[in-house]
């Protein structure tokens, strides 16, 4: 189900280092990833929603947005923390791009995280911010995987194909594969390689998300970190060790 609501301050302040606000014009996300936070962190735990289908509006970010910059000191926007800002809806509401305008109109220094292919849409307006970063989300190189812990997220091949066409664009482009989900990690380290030369990658922080369903598929070795350790060291040895984080 869709929903409407309205919010007084948009504007809330980032608990990551790559940003000083952050901004969520959605509440829940469609995409449904079986590991994401924002089921049980932020504001998704109030609305007693059902997590990949039940989407809130925050209809009038665009009205307030302008109100609630002038209150705050210059700093970089997170576009977004807790929904992906290029998950369905966006295609009919166009809300994370009237923000966006707004932010790059005032040259606010933005960073964005998607792994949506909708991105691609925007490219006239990234390409007239004065300090922007992109991180598209890529988290396996397997088709069985991603349709199972992301049912609702773009195939592995079109989330290539939206890295190369930003990378094209002259757009300052990364991958964040995080959460590391069962892969091969050595394709997707060549695979990344072609195209990107940025690379964040990310443990699984909340295991206990998908512990059950990851014990019956077999998956169950991917749940503890020395997996991801050896991820970390496979993309060292394919990129240097500099371009990994």
């Amino acid at each position: 189900m869709i929903y409407e609501t309205t919010v007084k301050n948009p504007i809330t302040k980032s608990g990551i280092p790559i940003a000083d606000y952050a901004i969520n014009p959605y509440i829940g996300c469609t995409f449904g990833c079986k590991y994401c936070f924002a089921q049980f962190i932020g504001a998704f735990k109030y609305k007693k929603g059902q997590w990949g289908k039940d989407i809130w509006i925050r209809k009038n970010i665009p009205q307030v947005l302008p109100k609630s910059l002038s209150k705050i000191s210059r700093g970089r926007f997170f576009i977004s923390s807790a929904c992906d800002p290029y998950q369905h809806i966006e295609k009919k509401t166009k809300l994370t791009r009237e923000i966006l305008r707004i932010l790059i109109s005032r040259w606010i220094p933005v960073f964005i995280m998607t792994k949506s292919t909708l991105i691609l849409r925007d490219l006239d307006l990234l390409k007239e911010a004065k300090d922007l970063v992109v991180n598209i989300t890529i988290t396996s190189d397997r088709e069985d995987v991603r349709k199972i812990l992301e049912p609702g997220g773009p195939s592995f091949e079109e989330r290539l194909k939206t890295v190369r066409k930003l990378k094209e664009a002259g757009i300052n482009t990364g991958v964040f594969v995080g959460p590391v989900l069962p892969m091969n990690p050595e394709k997707l380290a060549y695979s990344l390689k072609k195209i990107v030369d940025r690379v964040h990658l990310d443990p699984l922080n909340y295991p206990n998300q998908v512990r059950a369903l990851y014990k019956k598929l077999g998956w169950e070795s991917w749940l503890y970190r020395d997996k991801f350790e050896q991820v970390k060291e496979t993309f060292e040895k394919v990129y240097r060790i500099g371009n990994i984080t």
